[in-house]
């Protein structure tokens, strides 16, 4: 066996690893590379055996549950959504060895060549499992709880100090977006619907994984998370006829504007919970890399804010974020030197 380690992983889980697969071959024939370590406690491997190669997930029990992408794996395969195949399992050890669905990922495919008939074929798989029944699978309601919770996260970790006007203002603005998402058509959401969790199989076949967070709720979550991506970025015009060719295609009722104000406003609820849980993977977590795609996200809530008069005490709020997080972006890993940019930010408790 030969281990190429490149993650964060203690050495304790890569030898129970080492230890499990060396059980599952009944030999130590297989080299083990790090594939990519995420924004939880999961980790991925690749197993090359042979001539076969697969995927080990690494989810330590005690930060992760693997029984959800278990479930949901199988109902996605039994709706013809091509999600790994699931080989083997020790959900005591917390590891899973998948089908290896390769290294081309959709946000790879259109940093090298856009083409929207890549968006248009991720989108017709995106109705298909909005298709599927979501009684079986057993996942939660994306409820106003849980929504008013994600959005918490923008007071807790990317706004400086408020004052309790603005408190108030932006608890306003959560019941809104809120409201906003429970008047839509609920169906399955895998919750993040980006070119990130998208793999390009061959025949531009689409493989999907990263889904074990699904929820019930807003046919437009997903949609939002494809169309409005934190790493890549779309021109306004490919958003609107990936809007219009979603709309045409799922066959929806409502008037085209009374659903585009639906998307949008879900793609605000999104965004402001997403600027939250970057800052917090910089501030609590070191993971300082997704500070770079906070520009964008940030972009996409102002552009929304600006865009209803109902929203316009959110827009000069996220202006006034938006020049604290400037600072810290640019003195992210610069040490003392850039120190007077930051000075004054106040920052949250990490807890």
């Amino acid at each position: 066996m030969t281990t190429t380690n490149n993650s964060k992983m203690t050495d304790q889980r890569l030898d129970l690893l080492t230890d499990w697969l060396e059980t599952f071959f009944g030999d130590e024939n297989f080299v083990i590379t790090t594939v990519s370590d995420d924004a939880s406690f999961r980790r991925y491997f690749r197993i090359e055996r042979d001539n076969a190669c697969f995927i080990a997930m690494d989810a330590p029990p005690n930060k992760e549950n693997c029984e959800p992408f278990i479930r949901i794996a199988k109902h996605l395969i039994t709706g013809g959504v091509h999600a790994p195949k699931i080989i083997e399992t020790n959900l005591e050890l917390g590891f899973l060895l998948l089908e290896d669905l390769g290294d081309q990922t959709f946000l790879n495919a259109q940093q090298k060549n856009f083409e929207l008939q890549h968006y248009k074929n991720a989108i017709d798989v995106l109705i298909n499992i909005q298709s599927l029944e979501i009684e079986a699978v057993n996942i939660p309601n994306y409820d106003a709880a849980l929504l008013t919770t994600e959005m918490q996260l923008l007071i807790d970790w990317y706004l400086p100090v408020l004052s309790n006007k603005y408190h108030t203002q932006l608890q306003t603005i959560f019941a809104l977006l809120s409201d906003n998402t429970l008047s839509t058509d609920q169906v399955f959401v895998h919750r993040d619907y980006h070119s990130r969790n998208l793999m390009l199989l061959e025949n531009n076949e689409l493989g999907v994984i990263d889904f074990q967070d699904a929820v019930v709720g807003s046919n437009t979550y997903d949609l939002v998370s494809l169309l409005k991506d934190a790493y890549f970025e779309l021109k306004p015009t490919e958003v609107q006829t990936l809007l219009v060719y979603f709309y045409e295609q799922a066959n929806i009722q409502n008037p085209f504007a009374e659903f585009e104000k639906q998307f949008d406003l879900m793609g605000l609820q999104r965004h402001l919970k997403v600027l939250g849980i970057f800052k917090r993977l910089s501030l609590r977590d070191g993971k300082h890399q997704y500070l770079a795609n906070i520009p964008l996200v940030a972009k996409y809530a102002l552009a929304v804010a600006n865009k209803y008069p109902e929203l316009e005490s959110l827009s000069s709020i996220l202006e006034l974020a938006n020049h604290q997080t400037h600072a810290m972006i640019l003195a992210a890993g610069r040490g003392e030197r850039m120190m007077p940019l930051t000075a004054n930010t106040p920052k949250p408790l990490i807890k």
